[in-house]
């Protein structure tokens, strides 16, 4: 089959959230006339994660694909197997929890058609958006990316991004290691030359589970700032430094 865009979603324990987030994909997908596959990685999942990919595989044959870790790597993992196995001339890359709204997709889509960008990036609205330490942290650190990095993005730290498949591979693609590499997406996109069409777009509260930030804040928020000096070195002083 010939796909015009691969939407990825790395999936962490999201057994209650697929079936919602690949109906929502799919039928606002087929509203905009746009040929799409939905590629799920199961991260290492200890629920029912695989099981339902299995079932929506099945579901929706050609159009869903399951790929499997056998163990936890990370979003940023997630995202490089998803790349890996997409079939779409474009690749979008979406949380599986439901808060970047799937009908977005779509609008991303038309909206880098219609641009001469290379990349569209969901930057997260604050309507409706809970007002919690999770927002002024969020605020914060793009604050510290935006100085670090000479950017002035509005939201550079959103994994909600879709481009052209080979331009994705090479952002999500990382020389030196670190803990939270998603941290630093926009950040990759912009050291690597690429233009970036921000789209305000709704950031909704998940729809189901826990997200891994509720009980590890704090030292998610030591770990990014200690993944700026890899980040500094490789995007701010030159690749490979």
């Amino acid at each position: 089959m010939t796909f015009d865009l691969t939407v990825i979603a790395p999936c962490f324990n999201e057994e209650d959230n697929l079936s919602t987030l690949v109906a929502r994909l799919l039928a606002s997908a087929a509203d905009a006339g746009i040929a799409e596959q939905v590629v799920l990685v199961d991260d290492g999942s200890t629920d029912g994660t695989w099981s339902v990919i299995e079932r929506l595989e099945r579901a929706h044959p050609g159009l869903v694909k399951g790929v499997r870790h056998s163990a936890n790597g990370g979003i940023p993992a997630g995202w490089r197997t998803g790349v890996a196995n997409a079939d779409g001339a474009f690749v979008c890359l979406i949380d599986a929890d439901l808060q970047n709204p799937p009908e977005e997709v779509a609008r991303l889509y038309v909206k880098l058609q219609e641009s001469t960008r290379d990349l569209a990036q969901g930057t997260r609205s604050s309507i409706g958006r809970l007002k919690d330490s999770r927002l002024t942290f969020s605020r914060g650190l793009n604050f510290l990316l935006n100085i670090a990095f000479g950017m002035r993005a509005e939201d550079n730290k959103s994994g909600f991004l879709l481009g052209p498949r080979a331009v994705m591979e090479d952002i999500v693609t990382a020389q030196r290691r670190y803990r939270h590499f998603q941290t630093f997406i926009g950040v990759s996109a912009h050291s690597k030359g690429y233009s970036v069409l921000e789209v305000e777009t709704l950031f909704e509260s998940r729809h189901a589970g826990t997200s891994f930030l509720a009980t590890r804040a704090s030292r998610v928020a030591i770990e990014c700032l200690l993944d700026f000096i890899p980040a500094l070195r490789e995007f701010r002083f030159g690749r490979g430094n």
